[in-house]
C-alpha cells in the first residue's frame, strides 16, 4: 500500500507549534544571538503586527539637557521640557516555502520531511545574518553614519592601532560600551599574528575564538573582504543592534497539491521581523519598491540616516576598514589548464 506521506508530515508538523518552535531554535543557534549581537527588544516585538507598513516608530525620551540656573530672589526660576525623538525600523515580512514529491520521499536517501522540518530553523539563522551584513553594508555606506562612525584605513594594514582608532569613535564612552568584536577570519589571522588575542584563564566564559582588551571576539566570513583584501570588521556594544521575530496569523501552513509532480507536499513559513541598528533611522524618502523592503534595498546607503538631533555617540557600533595580509586570504581554485593531447 501506498504511504500516505501528507499524515505522516502532520503528524510531525503541526502548524499552530511549528512556526514558534522555528523562532525558539533560530535564537539558539544564531551565533550572532548568541554573542549578544542582536538582542531580542520588546519595544520592537509590541509594534511588529500593529501595522501593514514597511517601518514602524519608535519614540524615546531624551536624557535631561541643559545647565543650572542662577539661583536668586529678583528672578522667576525658568522650567525646561523633557525632550522626544523618534526613530524608524524596517518592518520586514518574510516567507520561505520548502517540498518535495511523492516520487523524491520514495527514493531519497535523507527523509525530505525531516530534512524540512529539522532544517527550517537553520535556515532563519543564515537569513537573518545575511539581512543583518546588508543592514550593516547600507548603515556604514551612508556618508554621515561613516564620518561618525567608520575608521576607513583602506591604505594601510590591519593593526592594533587601527583598532583602537576606532573605538576613540565613540569617545570617552569606548571603554564602558563595547564589548563584542566581529572579524573576518582572514582579519582573525591578522590579530593571531599580532598577539591580539588576550590570554584567557581557563575557568573564565567566553567565545571560541577569544578575547581582545576585554571584548568578545566572533569570527564570521559573512563580514566583508573584498578583492584588494580590505576586510570590515564592526565592534559593538551590547544591545547595539536590536532584533525580534513575530508569527503573523498562519504563519505555518502544510499544504498537499496531490496532481503537482505526481504529488507534491509544501511547509511554507511566514514571519514578521525587524533587525535595527539603534541610533539610525530609516530615511524620510526611504519607500520600499515592493509591500516589503529587500535585501538590496537595506544595503542602500540611501535606506538609512542618522536619528535627527541626537548625539551620533549613540550609535554603539562602529567599523573598521583595513587590509589583511595576501597569506590570510582565502585562496581561490587554480583554473584548470587547457591541453591538448599529443598525437
Amino acid at each position: 500500500m501506498a504511504t500516505d506521506v501528507f499524515t505522516q508530515l502532520s503528524g510531525m508538523i503541526q502548524p499552530t507549534l511549528f512556526g514558534q518552535n522555528v523562532i525558539n531554535l533560530s535564537t539558539k543557534t544564531n551565533r550572532m544571538i548568541q554573542s549578544g549581537i542582536l538582542t531580542p527588544d520588546d519595544q520592537f516585538g509590541a509594534h511588529l503586527l500593529d501595522s501593514t507598513e514597511d517601518t514602524m516608530t519608535l519614540p524615546f525620551t531624551n536624557d535631561l539637557e541643559g545647565d543650572p540656573d542662577p539661583w536668586t530672589d529678583t528672578d522667576d526660576i525658568s522650567v525646561s521640557g523633557v525632550t522626544t525623538g523618534k526613530q524608524r525600523a524596517m518592518r520586514l515580512r518574510l516567507v520561505k516555502a520548502f517540498g518535495y514529491t511523492d516520487i523524491a520521499q520514495q527514493f531519497s536517501i535523507s527523509n525530505p520531511a525531516d530534512v524540512i522540518a529539522s532544517r527550517f530553523a537553520n535556515f532563519w539563522s543564515n537569513s537573518e545574518q545575511k539581512l543583518l551584513m546588508a543592514i550593516l553594508a547600507g548603515v556604514f555606506g551612508n556618508t554621515d553614519i561613516a564620518t561618525a562612525k567608520m575608521f576607513d584605513d583602506s591604505s594601510n594594514n590591519f593593526s592594533a592601532r587601527g583598532f583602537l582608532a576606532t573605538i576613540n569613535k565613540l569617545g570617552d564612552l569606548q571603554d564602558q560600551t563595547f564589548n563584542k568584536i566581529a572579524v573576518n577570519s582572514s582579519a582573525y589571522a591578522e590579530m593571531k599574528l599580532q598577539n591580539m588575542i588576550d590570554t584567557v584563564q581557563p575557568n573564565v566564559a567566553v567565545g571560541p575564538f577569544g578575547t581582545y582588551n576585554g571584548m568578545q571576539i566572533v569570527v564570521d566570513d559573512d563580514l566583508p573582504l573584498d578583492a584588494n583584501g580590505v576586510a570590515t570588521s564592526y565592534i559593538f556594544g551590547n544591545g547595539a543592534i536590536g532584533y525580534y521575530v513575530a508569527n503573523p496569523s498562519d504563519s505555518t501552513e502544510v499544504e498537499r497539491e496531490a496532481r503537482k509532480n505526481g504529488g507534491r507536499t509544501n511547509i511554507i513559513n511566514r514571519r514578521t521581523e525587524t533587525i535595527h541598528v539603534k541610533g539610525t533611522s530609516v530615511a524620510d524618502g526611504f519607500s520600499a519598491a515592493g509591500q516589503t523592503a529587500t535585501i538590496d534595498e537595506l544595503s542602500k546607503p540611501s535606506t538609512w540616516e542618522i536619528v535627527k538631533n541626537v548625539d551620533p555617540r549613540s550609535i554603539h557600533v562602529v567599523a573598521y576598514k583595513a587590509k589583511v595580509s595576501t597569506d590570510f586570504l582565502p585562496k581561490q581554485k587554480a583554473s584548470s589548464a587547457s591541453t591538448t593531447p599529443a598525437k
